[in-house]
């Protein structure tokens, strides 16, 4: 029977056969702004309130403080979660000089400690700048994705759009990712937007049209309906 795993994100669920499949690495793409880090959020925080999974978030793009400070403004306490045992917050950010190959055992060793099942990485763009050469990160990137799946550890791994760009100009995601989703902000009617789309999902019979995402005090949702 296929399980699947709760997204934690209001509205997903129901486009994606109730959640993402267990053990799957999803790549969400998006500009900066877009909501990227708000969404994994959703994903750690309340898969570990509300389905009893403990994560791991490996933040790169931001100190560990100005995440959790940033994150409660949304209701996401991750500092009581991390208190209680129920997530871990790695900051990353702080041992940027460690090397890719260090990053990945650090994390790999958190995930192990924890007995954790969901994983963030924020984002896989600064990850990757650990590794100066291609060769390398693409290796090292492939090994990595195969440990996730041996261990059924489903996880999310943001990464920027550069702007004016379609592409994600990483080289590496039609390999590492199970999943891609998109945020991208747009311009109508003199305001800024975000929208979502499920650009492929192996094993899933899922929405193939843009959708409106919301972005308030409680967080990020997904607005069922498409636009056009």
């Amino acid at each position: 029977m296929v399980e699947r795993v709760r997204s934690g994100v209001e509205g997903l669920d129901r486009l994606v056969e109730g959640g993402f499949l267990k053990g799957d690495v999803i790549l969400l793409a998006g500009n900066t702004g877009s909501g990227k880090t708000i969404f994994s959020t959703h994903f750690i925080c309340r898969g570990a309130t509300e389905q009893g999974e403990k994560g791991v978030f490996a933040t790169f793009e931001e100190n560990a403080e100005t995440l959790k400070r940033n994150m409660l403004r949304f209701g996401f306490d991750m500092e009581k979660l991390e208190r209680k045992g129920s997530i871990k917050v790695l900051d990353l950010e702080a041992i940027k000089g460690s090397g890719m190959s260090a990053n990945i055992d650090f994390i790999l060793n958190a995930l192990k400690e924890m007995e954790a099942k969901r994983l963030v990485i924020d984002s896989l763009t600064a990850f990757l700048s650990a590794c100066q050469v291609k060769f390398e990160y693409r290796m090292l990137m492939h090994l990595f994705y195969k440990i996730l799946k041996k261990i059924d550890c489903t996880s999310i791994m943001t990464c920027s759009i550069p702007t004016g760009l379609d592409t994600l100009g990483l080289g590496i995601e039609e390999f590492i990712a199970d999943s891609v989703i998109t945020l991208e902000s747009t311009v109508r009617e003199g305001q800024l937007k975000t929208r979502f789309l499920i650009r492929k999902m192996r094993g899933t019979n899922h929405s193939r049209k843009y959708h409106e995402v919301v972005i308030a005090k409680n967080g990020l949702k997904i607005v069922p309906f498409s636009m056009m």
